[in-house]
């Protein structure tokens, strides 16, 4: 019989174990949609695992899944960097429940493999007396991680009149003056489980007890609900101990001969007074204990649980007896043997630089981008040719995932030219003769062909000869001008031919008057040039005296010429005002 039991014993492990590491078929069709993103964008991500669920991971093996989606359904991330994915199929085991009752030590539930979730039911224990307000109840879904150890508390209800209070937390009596059952009763122990240690701020959830009876039946305060019930006398004048709240203890209650101990986090307040009075119930344990009754009943204990769980109730006042706690959750039915990955790449929006600059009027400036892989920039063109100061905005784009970064701005400046004109006070002189060249404008350097940097510069042309100025301001922009200076032989001019022609009045308003010598009289050609050496009068004198009308012509300084088929000449400066 011991052989056949122990095969027996060996059976059952080993199909239950088998049962445990059943394997479901690997995730196959993994896909994440889009597989490049730009940063802050979202990805979705879908697996098939026929039969199963799917359980996503950013390792290959162990670690803690991330999130969970039924075979073929989509499950979105929005990732900060590229990251690979690993779907895993698991299904899902049956449902247990286990419970704990009061054994008056610490208790320990190692959460499974596989579970993530359990829903707690947690009961505090009634407090003392047979009219010991009941405990309170928490029910809640939590959030726990597999191979975790949790330390169960369960409360009890005191069993004797005189003594400690219940286990975890309820208020003592500690003297019987009246003795008998008129004197009050401890309070009741709450109900909790505590995470990664166990002190009282490891607790996660907390069903509070309730308060102790008071002096002759005096009702004992509810536990639980956020604030703990408080204990009710109706003869007395004074007050009963007062619930537990979730941020402190309840009052002790107050007789007219002092006042009793108020709770604090986890204990219930402590009856009172120890002598003369008869002894009042004790504050229930909790979250935060109830107060302690001066003649009077104990307050009950306030309920807690952390943050972040779902499905939450408090009830108050639910618990006879003991406290009690249940754990359910559903266990992994089966694993696939092996994850599958895919893979989302994460794009950093680009970070564009511009350049800005200054141009003068006509010019094109080149926007030059950086930063990214290609540029969009309004207008189309990276060189723009502004006619005023103008803003151009550049976004940028990443070589892989398209990404599109912020605007950024080119501040185009347009600087304005110069105007300039360059003249002449004798656009026709002889060979040998000097002219001052000038340049009218407010520039700030000049440069002439001659290489004279001068506004006004002399020259001494030996033939008819075109000077260039080029001026520039403060901006750099330049402009330039010309003029031409005809220079002739004068072979024949003397002084007597010279005294032969008269032009008058010089300077004139339109009208010359030329006089000219009987032998110059016949065949003689008067020219008029303007300052740049453009002709722009040609009269034929044949008179002696000749009236020229040149009213036609801007006010100005001209250059006349009067020219004779003896091929004599006299070259001189007519003023037009």
């Amino acid at each position: 019989m011991k052989k056949i039991y122990t095969l027996l014993s060996f059976g059952i492990f080993s199909l239950a174990a088998n049962k445990l590491h059943a394997q479901c078929a690997i995730p196959s069709s993994v896909t994440a949609f889009p597989s490049a993103i730009c940063a802050g964008a979202t990805t979705t991500l879908n697996a098939t695992s026929v039969g199963s669920s799917i359980s996503w991971f950013t390792l290959p093996v162990a670690g803690s899944s991330i999130g969970t989606s039924t075979s073929g359904a989509n499950i979105n991330f929005t990732p900060t960097i590229t990251t690979t994915y690993y779907a895993e199929a698991f299904g899902i085991g049956t449902s247990t429940t286990q419970v704990y009752n009061y054994t008056g030590a610490v208790q320990t539930f190692t959460v499974p493999a596989g579970v993530t979730q359990m829903t707690i039911d947690a009961k505090g224990a009634q407090g003392g007396g047979t009219f010991g307000g009941n405990g309170g109840r928490t029910q809640a879904v939590i959030s726990v991680t597999p191979g975790e150890v949790l330390n169960l508390y369960i409360g009890s209800k005191p069993t004797i009149q005189m003594g400690p209070g219940g286990y975890n937390g309820g208020g003592a009596v500690t003297a019987l003056p009246c003795g008998g059952p008129s004197d009050g009763f401890p309070g009741g122990g709450a109900t909790d489980i505590r995470r990664a240690g166990t002190t009282l701020i490891n607790r996660i959830i907390v069903a509070g007890g309730g308060g102790g009876q008071g002096y002759s039946n005096g009702l004992g305060g509810l536990g639980g609900a956020l604030i703990g019930g408080d204990g009710f006398e109706s003869w007395i004048a004074g007050t009963s101990g007062k619930g537990g709240t979730q941020s402190a203890g309840g009052a002790g209650g107050i007789y007219s001969a002092g006042t009793a101990p108020s709770g604090s986090l986890g204990i219930g307040g402590n009856s009172g007074p120890t002598s003369t009075y008869c002894t009042g119930g004790a504050g229930g344990g909790g979250y935060y204990g109830g107060g302690g009754g001066y003649v009077s009943a104990g307050g009950g204990g306030s309920n807690y649980v952390l943050a972040g769980a779902t499905s939450t109730i408090f009830t108050q006042g639910t618990q006879t007896g003991n406290g009690q706690l249940s754990i359910s959750y559903l266990g992994v039915g089966c694993t696939s043997v092996s994850r599958t990955a895919v893979t989302v790449t994460v794009e950093a929006i680009p970070t564009v630089v511009v350049n800005s600059g200054a141009i003068c009027a006509g010019k094109s400036f080149t926007i030059i981008s950086s930063g990214a892989s290609t540029y969009t920039i309004s207008g189309g063109s990276a060189v723009v040719t502004p006619t005023a100061n103008s803003n151009y905005t550049v976004i940028g784009s990443s070589a892989f995932a398209g990404c599109l970064s912020p605007i950024s701005i080119s501040s185009v400046t347009v600087n304005a030219n110069p105007t300039v004109a360059a003249f002449t006070s004798n656009s026709l002189i002889c060979i040998g003769q000097s002219v001052v060249l000038t340049a009218s404008t407010s520039a700030t350097s000049y440069t002439w062909n001659t290489g004279a940097t001068t506004m006004s510069v002399s020259v001494t042309p030996s033939v008819s000869s075109t000077y260039t100025v080029n001026v520039s301001n403060a901006a750099a922009c330049v402009a330039t001008s010309t003029v031409l200076i005809n220079v002739n032989a004068c072979t024949e001019i003397n002084e007597i031919f010279a005294n032969s022609i008269s032009v008058y009045p010089n300077p004139n308003n339109g009208i010359v008057n030329i006089t000219l010598t009987s032998e110059l009289s016949k065949n003689s050609t008067l020219e008029v040039y303007d300052a740049i050496g453009k002709l722009v009068v040609k009269h034929v004198l044949s008179n002696e005296l000749n009236t020229i009308n040149i009213s036609n012509l801007d006010n100005g300084i001209y250059t006349f010429k009067v020219l004779n088929n003896l091929n004599k000449i006299k070259i001189g400066k007519l003023v037009k005002q």
